[in-house]
């Protein structure tokens, strides 16, 4: 199965049998010792189990999760604080000082280096983001979240790195149902998922890795950066698309409804749509828990224009996600270009309600509207995400 401690998701084949192991058992609790073995202590003990066995940094991983429990029960049950702010950058602290450390020049190993090395969690910028949405979700809510529920929702084996970002109440009303949620059209629903999910992800993804992207020479011509541009798009999108399937697909065999992530986003005709198509579920986050509180405090504040405030939301919070992504300076570029592109887009749909015509399609027919819009935000998306490899960066070194 692999070596102990050195087993990430969804990389090698000790994972899935795993994964077939515990829903396999979730499966036995449900026919034998229903009444006797509650769904959440079973389900706990399966996240548990790979966390301890399996995961590179179980102590770290663990203590993060006891951290930020710790920090939801001081500001939300103990003060029963109302602001957001403070928990929030205290919540997203391990995120930054990792991050931080990341960028720190290598040289001689020192202190910084040691701690760099120790704090290094995988996931923990997708960790971060599901326990701000818990916090405030849920921080106000008479109920108190449990222990049992908290480790649950954070440790769910399919999704415990880089998602799709489930929603607490979601999935909690999944565990409550216990295990009724597990039926059989589920679990073959979850088996299709699942299957789609490996030929995306081993077959597609790693066929254009291994045949075109590994085999490239960087000759610095245009025809280079354009092949390894469009390639790259395509590898990411089925290799990340193939890891949401397969998460998606063992949730269901476990009983738990995964939200989708991906729908056609090639197809996208502009950035809002495209944000609902490609990781529907981090565009719905950033909408909920980055625009509309940007939004907010700029409308109190009433220093700006509507527009301008919307556009103002829009470029910081998907800046903001490029610095999710990492402080190095490719991922800030390419959050700050996605932002871009939605602010043009936001002003282009405001001066078209304004004059009530489409100021720059003029009266071409929908479909060839249609046909340019998928083409410019195809080519728009495949140029941010260049960027957002960083195999261009080195144009960015010789500029800054």
């Amino acid at each position: 199965m692999g070596k102990l401690n050195q087993m990430l998701p969804f990389t090698e084949s000790g994972f899935f049998y795993f994964l077939l192991l515990g829903v396999a058992l979730l499966v036995i609790c449900k026919g034998l010792f229903s009444r006797k073995l509650k769904y959440a202590y079973v389900l706990a003990v399966i996240s548990l189990a790979y966390i301890i066995l399996y995961f590179t940094k179980p102590v770290q991983i663990l203590g993060l999760m006891t951290y930020c429990y710790l920090i939801y029960l001081l500001f939300a049950r103990v003060l029963k604080y109302s602001g957001l702010l403070i928990p929030v950058i205290l919540l997203s602290l391990p995120m930054i000082f990792m991050k931080t450390l990341n960028i720190l020049p290598t040289g001689e190993p020192g202190a910084l280096h040691t701690l760099a090395t120790i704090f290094q969690i995988a996931g923990i910028s997708f960790m971060t983001f599901k326990v701000i949405q818990l916090y405030i979700d849920e921080g106000q809510k008479e109920e108190r979240v449990s222990v049992l529920d908290f480790f649950n929702f954070t440790a769910f084996v399919p999704t415990l790195l880089i998602g799709p970002i489930d929603r607490f109440g979601r999935f909690k009303q999944n565990v409550d149902n216990g295990y009724e949620s597990m039926t059989s059209e589920l679990f073959l629903d979850g088996l299709n998922d699942l299957v789609r999910g490996l030929l995306y992800k081993f077959i597609i993804a790693h066929g254009i890795l291994v045949l075109v992207l590994n085999q490239l020479e960087n000759n610095g011509t245009v025809l280079f950066h354009l092949t390894n541009m469009y390639s790259y798009l395509f590898y990411l999108f089925f290799d990340f698309a193939g890891y949401s399937l397969l998460a998606i697909g063992f949730g269901k065999m476990m009983g738990i409804r995964v939200p989708i992530n991906f729908n056609k986003p090639f197809l996208a005709v502009n950035p809002k749509d495209f944000w609902k198509r490609w990781h529907a579920t981090l565009g719905d986050w950033l909408n909920d828990y980055f625009f509309k509180p940007i939004f907010k405090e700029l409308t109190t504040k009433k220093k700006f224009k509507p527009i301008q405030r919307q556009n103002l939301a829009l470029f910081l919070t998907f800046t903001l996600m490029g610095f999710w992504n990492g402080f190095e300076l490719h991922f800030i570029l390419s959050g700050m270009l996605f932002g871009l592109f939605s602010i043009t887009h936001n002003y282009y749909v405001y001066r078209c309600k304004k004059e009530g015509r489409d100021v720059f399609f003029g009266k071409l027919s929908p479909k060839a509207v249609q046909f340019i819009s998928i083409f410019l935000m195809f080519n728009s998306v495949a140029f941010a995400i260049y960027v957002f490899s960083g195999k261009i960066s080195y144009l960015f070194d010789k500029i800054f």
